[in-house]
């Protein structure tokens, strides 16, 4: 346990450096662009080549090919450099046709993820957007295939620090774009030249946090040579498993286009009324990146870490090891992602309203940003421990079976997002989506479990309950006593200053850590205590 925590430190501390500036990227961000119809045109657009790459090729890249490099660099003579090669030169080439085919139709692509109440002005701005973004793509799979290829000789931490480069970036792009405002940007007050300047400054930071890892590559002791023949590569074994990867992620998109439209139709819907706060797909993207935050730091940590080991432990048929490790990070996530959650839950609108209320965004529109995120940490645990549970099926590589998964979490998803999404007034809608993706992986989680304790038994039993259910009293019994405190002595007001809100939030997060720790050591929190050790060693 002290080794894997040891070697997720080290991956978290990188991940929380890109995070945070990640963060920072996101408030120079909101506020050159707000959070109304023109902010949806600009973040529709940037998230198309990223939908596009995951949907084509990222998929079957995550899923599969770490398990299928470690096959190769255990079974081959070559340590797998043949087939590495041919892989890449294979993405590389399908990447650059699939950029060439969207910038040519991206104005089709914009019109399928936004409401059909946008103007033609609007449609025109997005899609000027998207031509400048849709390179990403490429770039995306050159940042991924390399990060694999790093991870798999054990090199983890440059990957999780490249994107520093990319958020660097468009954090200078955006401040330029703010210095050449004059006041709230809309489609017909933005000028090309600003357009072309955002757009040129999002996809460059894409690409230089690809480019950053090719050196990199050259010292974990790799060279690419390019090699055209791609017998075997998508053969067999690594092309069924792809099928169900790429199965799985067009089903999170069907459910993806449904929340595009329905936050983009949110926005048109009171972007006519000054004096009705905007809440669209911005501020559901932004409210979903808050919640990503904890789960990137602590979650995709473990599993980087985790999921070479289960898949050599899988390909040597260690069942006893393979179920130990899995427990292990089930237990290691609990313990830290639950409190998370918790506190993103009970600060979200002060959270939202300090970093999201400036430019041209608004305290109140960052509050409302600040509450879609609220809303998808009710979820947070259930997320991260459910990407747990589906990295045993693709350590072992079984993709069909978290295709099956996927497919009624969407199903849910969908069914009770439009539920919600119809039943609450004008304002509160994009909150009832983010709160109907928290409930169905809820469900979809606690389902998940259960399939997967049949054949891992190390998971099974009362032991796991029994951890969830006194981090949960820790972490309420925290946040109950930190927000009395901070009510009683910050907040009694009814306008907060930017000055107020960074105290209330710091005493909160002050008490709420005291008081979890303390909480932590009396119930016997083990995974806790671990990680104050390795803390204090450092």
């Amino acid at each position: 346990m002290s080794s894997f925590i040891g070697q997720t430190s080290g991956m978290a501390a990188g991940t929380l450096a890109s995070r945070i500036t990640g963060v920072f990227r996101d408030i120079a961000l909101v506020a050159a662009i707000g959070t109304g119809v023109f902010s949806d045109t600009y973040s529709v657009a940037n998230s198309i080549p990223n939908i596009i790459y995951i949907l084509i090729a990222g998929g079957a890249i995550n899923a599969v090919f770490i398990p299928a490099l470690v096959r190769h660099m255990e079974d081959d003579d070559d340590q797998g450099k043949q087939f590495t090669d041919q892989l890449l030169t294979l993405v590389g080439l399908v990447l650059l046709g699939i950029v060439v085919l969207t910038v040519l139709i991206a104005g089709l692509i914009v019109h399928l993820y936004a409401t059909r109440l946008w103007t033609p002005e609007e449609f025109d701005v997005a899609t000027m957007f998207a031509r400048w973004c849709l390179p990403q793509i490429f770039f995306y799979g050159i940042y991924t295939l390399a990060s694999q290829i790093l991870n798999s000789r054990n090199s983890f931490s440059l990957p999780m620090y490249a994107p520093i480069v990319n958020n660097i970036i468009v954090i200078a792009t955006a401040a330029i774009f703010v210095s050449l405002m004059t006041a709230v940007p809309t489609a017909s007050s933005v000028t090309s030249s600003q357009l072309n300047l955002l757009g040129f400054g999002t996809t460059l930071g894409v690409m230089a946090q690809a480019l950053i890892l090719i050196p990199a590559l050259s010292k974990a002791g790799y060279r690419f040579r390019p090699n055209f023949n791609f017998k075997g590569v998508g053969n067999g074994k690594v092309g069924n498993l792809a099928k169900w990867t790429i199965g799985f992620v067009l089903v999170n998109q069907i459910t993806f286009l449904m929340v595009s439209n329905l936050t983009t139709l949110a926005n048109a819907l009171v972007s006519g009324d000054p004096g009705t706060v905007a809440v669209g797909f911005t501020s559901y993207q932004k409210g979903q990146l808050m919640m990503m935050l904890p789960h990137s730091i602590i979650t995709v940590s473990v599993i980087t870490a985790l999921l070479p080991r289960l898949s050599r432990q899988a390909h040597d048929k260690d069942l006893s090891a393979f179920g130990g490790e899995l427990s292990a990070s089930l237990r290691l996530v609990t313990a830290l992602i639950i409190p998370s959650a918790v506190f993103l839950l009970a600060t979200g609108p002060w959270i939202g309203s300090l970093l999201y209320g400036y430019g041209a965004s608004s305290a109140a529109q960052g509050a409302a940003l600040g509450a879609v995120a609220s809303m998808f940490a009710l979820g947070l645990p259930a997320f991260s421990l459910f990407y747990v549970l589906l990295r045993s099926y693709y350590a072992q590589e079984n993709t069909k079976t978290p295709f099956m998964i996927n497919l009624g979490f969407n199903a849910l998803h969908i069914l009770i997002g439009l539920a919600l999404f119809s039943l609450l007034p004008e304002g509160l809608q994009v909150a009832g989506l983010a709160l109907g993706y928290s409930i169905a992986y809820a469900i979809t989680c606690g389902l998940t479990w259960l399939r997967v304790g049949k054949r891992v038994p190390e998971i099974r039993g009362n032991g796991h309950l029994r951890l969830m259910v006194r981090v949960v009293a820790a972490s309420f019994v925290s946040a109950l006593v930190a927000y009395v405190l901070v009510r009683l002595t910050i907040t009694n007001q009814t306008d907060l200053s930017a000055l107020r809100l960074g105290l209330a939030i710091g005493i909160f997060a002050a008490t709420f850590s005291v008081i979890y720790l303390g909480l932590a050591k009396v119930l016997r929190i083990s995974e806790v205590s671990a990680v104050l050790a390795l803390v204090r060693r450092k």
